[in-house]
Protein backbone atom coordinates (compact mmCIF):
# COMPACT_ATOMS: atom_id res chain seq x y z
CA UNK A 1 0.00 0.00 0.00
CA UNK A 2 1.09 3.28 -1.09
CA UNK A 3 -1.28 5.93 -0.03
CA UNK A 4 -1.21 9.70 -1.25
CA UNK A 5 -3.14 11.91 2.22
CA UNK A 6 -2.15 14.67 1.20
CA UNK A 7 0.47 16.59 -1.22
CA UNK A 8 2.79 16.47 1.35
CA UNK A 9 1.92 12.77 3.16
CA UNK A 10 2.34 9.49 2.21
CA UNK A 11 1.38 6.05 3.64
CA UNK A 12 3.41 3.43 3.14
CA UNK A 13 2.45 -0.38 4.05
CA UNK A 14 2.73 -3.90 2.83
CA UNK A 15 0.12 -6.59 3.58
CA UNK A 16 -0.62 -6.39 7.70
CA UNK A 17 2.83 -5.21 8.28
CA UNK A 18 3.49 -1.86 9.97
CA UNK A 19 2.92 1.71 8.66
CA UNK A 20 5.74 4.25 8.16
CA UNK A 21 4.48 7.57 7.97
CA UNK A 22 5.90 10.22 5.11
CA UNK A 23 5.94 13.69 5.91
CA UNK A 24 7.36 16.48 3.90
CA UNK A 25 8.50 19.51 5.02
CA UNK A 26 10.36 22.86 3.62
CA UNK A 27 13.52 21.18 3.48
CA UNK A 28 13.28 17.61 4.34
CA UNK A 29 11.35 14.43 5.14
CA UNK A 30 10.06 13.25 8.39
CA UNK A 31 9.63 9.19 8.66
CA UNK A 32 7.38 8.10 11.27
CA UNK A 33 7.88 4.29 12.27
CA UNK A 34 10.35 2.31 10.31
CA UNK A 35 8.76 -1.18 9.87
CA UNK A 36 10.90 -4.70 10.93
CA UNK A 37 13.38 -5.09 8.38
CA UNK A 38 16.11 -2.79 7.51
CA UNK A 39 15.86 -3.56 3.73
CA UNK A 40 12.39 -2.69 3.53
CA UNK A 41 13.71 0.18 5.80
CA UNK A 42 16.15 1.35 3.00
CA UNK A 43 13.84 1.44 0.46
CA UNK A 44 11.18 3.47 2.02
CA UNK A 45 14.27 6.01 2.71
CA UNK A 46 14.84 6.26 -1.29
CA UNK A 47 11.40 6.39 -1.96
CA UNK A 48 10.71 9.16 0.19
CA UNK A 49 13.77 11.21 -1.18
CA UNK A 50 12.99 10.32 -4.75
CA UNK A 51 9.34 11.08 -4.43
CA UNK A 52 9.74 14.47 -2.02
CA UNK A 53 13.09 15.29 -3.06
CA UNK A 54 14.77 16.02 0.16
CA UNK A 55 16.43 14.07 2.91
CA UNK A 56 15.30 12.67 5.97
CA UNK A 57 15.55 14.48 8.77
CA UNK A 58 14.52 13.02 11.53
CA UNK A 59 12.34 9.72 12.16
CA UNK A 60 10.12 9.20 15.15
CA UNK A 61 9.32 5.41 16.53
CA UNK A 62 5.88 5.48 18.44
CA UNK A 63 6.47 2.60 20.08
CA UNK A 64 9.90 -0.27 20.89
CA UNK A 65 8.39 -2.94 19.06
CA UNK A 66 10.10 -4.54 16.56
CA UNK A 67 8.05 -4.04 13.39
CA UNK A 68 8.07 -0.18 14.18
CA UNK A 69 11.37 0.46 15.29
CA UNK A 70 14.08 -2.51 13.74
CA UNK A 71 14.50 -0.61 10.47
CA UNK A 72 16.27 2.25 12.46
CA UNK A 73 19.60 0.56 11.21
CA UNK A 74 18.89 2.46 7.47
CA UNK A 75 18.55 5.47 9.45
CA UNK A 76 21.79 5.27 11.52
CA UNK A 77 22.39 9.01 10.33
CA UNK A 78 19.88 10.87 10.93
CA UNK A 79 18.15 11.95 14.49
CA UNK A 80 15.27 9.03 16.08
CA UNK A 81 13.40 10.56 18.27
CA UNK A 82 11.12 8.61 20.60
CA UNK A 83 9.57 8.88 24.12
CA UNK A 84 12.11 8.00 27.44
CA UNK A 85 10.37 4.70 27.78
CA UNK A 86 10.60 3.85 23.74
CA UNK A 87 14.35 3.89 24.32
CA UNK A 88 14.40 2.42 27.82
CA UNK A 89 12.39 -0.68 26.25
CA UNK A 90 14.59 -0.61 23.49
CA UNK A 91 18.15 -0.99 26.15
CA UNK A 92 16.58 -3.97 27.82
CA UNK A 93 16.36 -6.08 24.48
CA UNK A 94 18.97 -8.88 24.49
CA UNK A 95 20.57 -10.68 22.10
CA UNK A 96 17.93 -13.72 23.01
CA UNK A 97 15.02 -11.40 22.15
CA UNK A 98 16.52 -10.36 19.41
CA UNK A 99 17.18 -13.34 17.71
CA UNK A 100 13.54 -14.81 18.30
CA UNK A 101 12.22 -11.87 16.04
CA UNK A 102 14.75 -11.80 13.40
CA UNK A 103 16.30 -15.39 13.77
CA UNK A 104 20.20 -15.68 14.45
CA UNK A 105 21.54 -15.23 10.83
CA UNK A 106 19.79 -12.16 10.53
CA UNK A 107 20.90 -10.97 14.03
CA UNK A 108 24.39 -12.13 13.58
CA UNK A 109 24.68 -9.61 10.41
CA UNK A 110 22.63 -6.78 11.27
CA UNK A 111 21.97 -4.77 14.32
CA UNK A 112 19.03 -2.68 16.16
CA UNK A 113 19.96 1.39 16.29
CA UNK A 114 18.27 3.14 19.60
CA UNK A 115 16.81 6.56 19.30
CA UNK A 116 19.11 9.19 20.09
CA UNK A 117 16.35 11.84 20.91
CA UNK A 118 13.61 11.61 24.20
CA UNK A 119 11.38 13.25 25.37
CA UNK A 120 8.84 12.65 28.63
CA UNK A 121 5.16 12.09 27.77
CA UNK A 122 4.80 14.82 25.66
CA UNK A 123 6.37 17.46 23.06
CA UNK A 124 6.09 19.98 20.12
CA UNK A 125 8.31 19.88 17.70
CA UNK A 126 8.83 21.53 14.46
CA UNK A 127 11.26 19.88 12.09
CA UNK A 128 11.90 21.63 8.47
CA UNK A 129 8.25 23.18 8.68
CA UNK A 130 7.12 20.13 9.60
CA UNK A 131 4.93 20.50 13.20
CA UNK A 132 4.31 18.03 15.53
CA UNK A 133 2.56 17.13 19.04
CA UNK A 134 3.49 13.80 20.80
CA UNK A 135 1.71 12.56 23.36
CA UNK A 136 2.91 9.12 25.35
CA UNK A 137 -0.91 8.06 26.11
CA UNK A 138 -0.16 3.87 26.77
CA UNK A 139 -2.39 1.22 26.23
CA UNK A 140 -1.52 -0.97 23.82
CA UNK A 141 1.86 -0.75 24.88
CA UNK A 142 3.25 1.33 28.23
CA UNK A 143 5.11 3.40 26.15
CA UNK A 144 2.26 3.81 23.04
CA UNK A 145 2.47 7.15 21.60
CA UNK A 146 0.75 9.41 19.16
CA UNK A 147 2.16 11.75 16.77
CA UNK A 148 -0.35 14.63 15.82
CA UNK A 149 -0.33 16.91 12.76
CA UNK A 150 -2.62 19.04 13.60
CA UNK A 151 -1.96 21.41 10.77
CA UNK A 152 -2.98 18.64 8.20
CA UNK A 153 -5.71 17.00 10.66
CA UNK A 154 -3.72 13.61 11.05
CA UNK A 155 -2.99 11.24 13.56
CA UNK A 156 -0.05 8.80 13.43
CA UNK A 157 -1.68 6.45 16.10
CA UNK A 158 0.65 3.31 16.36
CA UNK A 159 -0.78 0.46 17.35
CA UNK A 160 -3.30 2.44 19.32
CA UNK A 161 -5.45 1.58 16.38
CA UNK A 162 -5.71 -1.16 13.39
CA UNK A 163 -7.80 -1.47 10.73
CA UNK A 164 -8.83 -5.11 8.94
CA UNK A 165 -6.68 -6.79 11.36
CA UNK A 166 -6.87 -8.46 14.77
CA UNK A 167 -5.72 -6.18 17.57
CA UNK A 168 -2.31 -7.28 19.23
CA UNK A 169 -2.90 -7.48 23.04
CA UNK A 170 0.52 -8.00 24.99
CA UNK A 171 1.29 -8.68 28.55
CA UNK A 172 2.13 -5.34 28.82
CA UNK A 173 -1.00 -3.57 27.65
CA UNK A 174 -3.00 -1.70 29.74
CA UNK A 175 -6.75 -1.73 28.53
CA UNK A 176 -8.39 0.60 30.22
CA UNK A 177 -5.61 3.07 29.00
CA UNK A 178 -5.83 2.06 25.74
CA UNK A 179 -9.27 2.96 25.82
CA UNK A 180 -9.06 6.06 27.21
CA UNK A 181 -6.35 6.87 24.40
CA UNK A 182 -8.94 6.36 21.63
CA UNK A 183 -11.26 8.57 23.98
CA UNK A 184 -8.19 10.92 23.49
CA UNK A 185 -7.75 10.63 19.71
CA UNK A 186 -10.88 10.22 18.84
CA UNK A 187 -11.33 14.07 20.50
CA UNK A 188 -8.86 15.30 18.47
CA UNK A 189 -11.24 15.07 15.59
CA UNK A 190 -9.05 13.90 12.88
CA UNK A 191 -9.49 14.01 9.55
CA UNK A 192 -7.17 11.08 9.00
CA UNK A 193 -5.80 8.53 11.11
CA UNK A 194 -3.17 6.03 10.09
CA UNK A 195 -3.01 2.99 12.12
CA UNK A 196 -0.30 0.93 13.24
CA UNK A 197 -1.72 -1.76 10.81
CA UNK A 198 -4.26 -1.60 7.78
CA UNK A 199 -5.34 1.21 5.75
CA UNK A 200 -5.83 4.65 6.77
CA UNK A 201 -9.26 5.38 7.83
CA UNK A 202 -11.02 8.07 9.98
CA UNK A 203 -13.21 8.33 12.99
CA UNK A 204 -14.90 4.93 12.30
CA UNK A 205 -11.48 2.89 12.51
CA UNK A 206 -11.01 4.40 16.55
CA UNK A 207 -14.46 3.10 17.09
CA UNK A 208 -13.79 -0.16 15.45
CA UNK A 209 -11.33 -0.36 17.40
CA UNK A 210 -12.80 0.74 21.00
CA UNK A 211 -15.45 -1.32 20.19
CA UNK A 212 -13.24 -5.14 19.61
CA UNK A 213 -11.73 -4.05 23.04
CA UNK A 214 -14.68 -4.01 24.82
CA UNK A 215 -16.14 -6.86 23.55
CA UNK A 216 -12.74 -9.03 24.03
CA UNK A 217 -13.08 -8.09 27.43
CA UNK A 218 -16.89 -8.99 27.62
CA UNK A 219 -16.50 -12.17 26.08
CA UNK A 220 -13.33 -12.62 28.56
CA UNK A 221 -15.37 -11.82 31.47
CA UNK A 222 -18.20 -14.03 30.76
CA UNK A 223 -20.50 -11.31 29.55
CA UNK A 224 -20.75 -12.19 25.74
CA UNK A 225 -20.58 -15.76 24.33
CA UNK A 226 -18.36 -17.04 21.39
CA UNK A 227 -21.22 -17.25 19.13
CA UNK A 228 -21.76 -13.63 19.68
CA UNK A 229 -18.25 -12.03 19.56
CA UNK A 230 -17.18 -14.17 16.52
CA UNK A 231 -20.54 -13.28 14.54
CA UNK A 232 -19.75 -9.49 14.90
CA UNK A 233 -18.00 -8.30 11.34
CA UNK A 234 -15.67 -6.13 13.57
CA UNK A 235 -14.43 -9.70 14.51
CA UNK A 236 -14.92 -12.01 12.04
CA UNK A 237 -13.63 -10.11 9.11
CA UNK A 238 -10.40 -9.15 10.42
CA UNK A 239 -7.12 -10.65 9.39
CA UNK A 240 -4.29 -12.45 11.47
CA UNK A 241 -6.99 -14.12 13.26
CA UNK A 242 -3.68 -16.18 15.17
CA UNK A 243 -3.68 -12.68 16.72
CA UNK A 244 -6.89 -13.50 18.13
CA UNK A 245 -5.95 -16.64 20.47
CA UNK A 246 -2.74 -14.77 20.90
CA UNK A 247 -4.43 -11.39 22.78
CA UNK A 248 -7.10 -13.52 24.36
CA UNK A 249 -4.22 -15.56 26.01
CA UNK A 250 -2.66 -12.19 27.08
CA UNK A 251 -5.50 -10.36 28.14
CA UNK A 252 -6.55 -13.27 30.41
CA UNK A 253 -2.83 -13.12 31.86
CA UNK A 254 -3.54 -8.98 32.18
CA UNK A 255 -6.98 -9.89 34.26
CA UNK A 256 -5.53 -12.26 35.98
CA UNK A 257 -2.91 -9.77 37.66
CA UNK A 258 -5.68 -7.13 37.98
Amino acid sequence: MIRKLLENVIVVGEGGSSNTTLVSGKSCVVVIDTSLFPERAIKTRKFASDIFGKPVGLVVNTHYHPDHTFGNSAFEDVDILSSSLTKERMEEMDRDYIEKVWGKERAEREHIVLPNQTFNDKMSIGVCGVKMKLLTLGGHTPDSTVVFLEREGIVVAGDLVFNGYHLEITEDSDIGAWKEALSFIRDMSPVFVVPGHGEVGGMDIIKGTKDYLLKIEGFVEGRLSKEELLSDENFSMREFPELFSYSFENLLKILARS
